[in-house]
């Protein structure tokens, strides 16, 4: 002991050198904790949408111009999930939990209707982003296939699960802020969840005021939202009054992601989590 002191300078030397390795040792696992968080596999969710979210209205040379890059809405979600786009319902896969989101998604078959509605009974996890007048810009004219659908074609599904969707015909202005527990959110024409007047029973409970719907559904859920805009950048991204952290002015993707966590981690879908 006498030869180790000796050695290091004396008993203060050595406290230094074993703190010293002390903070290295906390740094190498901090270190290893990162690297097995970010090798971790993300939750898969699977995506359909008409807006251009992954990909841009641009064409192939927008594609593949070295500036090219998802919308940042899309690049919020892929933070968190491993988005993977889904062209047919028919193929959903038969996995307990699976999330989808449908963000103004294309009128679907009938089949294909059937099939997400045994697939959420089943124990799917859904969110629907259902704008009944979309006002998100196109370069491409109304009616072209190309272009985002300005109307969702889902009202089949929601009459059959007791709920219609509504455009509010009011005075006040079309572009609208509100505050959803602890979310300020930007919205653009939204619409509105009413149960049917038709519909018996409904196990669909609305809240924030009337903008979202929760609906248990056999063994899984679906969480409605009445707004596609909120997606889209001019409706969150920071323009000088700032409402949430993190540089964006509203947190119209934080109440988005809220949703998603909600779904995938069987939370409710009210109080101060996702708003009331």
């Amino acid at each position: 002991m006498t030869d180790l002191l000796a050695r290091f300078g004396g008993r203060r030397r050595l406290g230094i050198a074993l703190l010293l390795l002390a903070m290295f040792c906390v740094l190498v696992a901090s270190y290893i904790s990162m690297r097995s968080q970010d090798i971790r596999p993300k939750p898969v969710l699977l995506m359909m949408t008409t807006l251009p979210l992954q990909w841009s209205e641009g064409g192939i040379e927008a594609e593949l111009a070295e500036d090219a890059a998802p919308h940042p809405a899309f690049a919020h979600l892929r933070r968190q999930y491993d988005v993977q786009p889904i062209d047919d319902l028919r193929t959903l896969p038969a996995n307990p939990r699976q999330m989808l989101l449908l963000a103004q998604p294309r009128a679907l078959q009938p089949s294909e209707l059937v099939r997400l509605d045994d697939w959420v009974r089943a124990g799917g996890q859904l969110l629907i982003l259902a704008d009944p007048a979309l006002q998100w810009g196109s370069l491409y004219p109304l009616g072209d296939k190309r272009r985002p659908l300005f109307t969702t074609m889902l009202s089949p599904l929601f009459t059959h699960w007791g709920l219609e969707l509504v455009l509010p015909m009011t005075d006040e202005k079309p572009m609208a802020v509100r505050k959803i527990g602890p979310f300020h959110i930007r919205t653009q024409t939204p619409g509105e969840w009413l149960p049917r007047k038709a519909a018996s029973t409904t196990s669909c409970d609305i809240f924030a005021q009337g903008l979202a719907a929760d609906c248990p559904l056999g063994k899984g859920r679906a969480l409605l939202v009445a707004d596609a805009d909120m997606l889209d950048t001019r409706y969150w991204e920071g323009r000088g009054m700032r409402m949430v952290t993190g540089g964006d002015e509203f947190a119209n993707m934080d109440w988005i992601e809220s949703l998603l966590a909600a779904l995938k981690n069987g939370k409710s879908a009210h109080g101060d989590f996702v708003g009331k």
